[in-house]
């Protein structure tokens, strides 16, 4: 396992939470999301069979991906301690997948808990992108829409699915 120290356990919370809601989303019948390992070649274990050394094979794409009532989503974790997620989070591979995905007519987007404030916002990747042209650094959720804030209720499920119906409302809207 990482070492917390590395900083490769950032965004464990906000993962475990979206795993939690993916089983309460396949219990109702909702739909089913996976969470997508990331690659490791082990190169050594130990005498008890414990790896010891491993690197990771290839970069990986998004955390999750699946299908939420028929339709196709994409879409990575983040954290922030801060106000602005900052777009150096976001890897160019994951950002090249998304809209990949996108044009195969899936949704695409960056779930990203606002440590500081509290706040979780589904951020299309059309905004990422926005942001990149517009040569911004980061993405605050103040300029967010307020449609795309998700429900956290706290027994233990992120509802992101009325949120998609914005987001699917939103893309037609953009797109004429």
């Amino acid at each position: 396992m990482t070492a917390w120290r590395t900083g490769g356990l950032k965004g464990d919370a906000l993962e475990t939470l979206i795993e939690e809601t993916h089983i309460q989303y396949k219990k109702q019948g909702l739909g089913i999301v996976e969470k997508i390992p990331t690659s490791v070649k082990v190169t050594k274990i130990d005498g008890k069979g414990c790896v010891c050394e491993g690197y990771f094979e290839k970069k990986s794409t998004v955390d999750f991906v699946g299908l939420i009532q028929g339709v196709g989503v994409a879409f990575d974790a983040k954290e922030t301690m801060n106000p602005s997620l900052p777009l150096q989070n976001i890897h160019d591979h994951q950002i090249q997948f998304m809209i990949h995905y996108e044009k195969q007519k899936g949704l695409a987007f960056i779930i990203c808990h606002y440590k500081k404030v509290d706040r979780y916002f589904l951020i299309p990747i059309h905004i990422v992108l926005e942001h990149i042209r517009n040569g911004k650094k980061s993405i605050s959720y103040k300029v967010l829409p307020e449609n795309f804030e998700l429900d956290y209720r706290y027994n233990g499920v992120l509802n992101y699915i009325p949120v998609l119906n914005n987001y699917r409302k939103w893309k037609r809207e953009i797109k004429t």
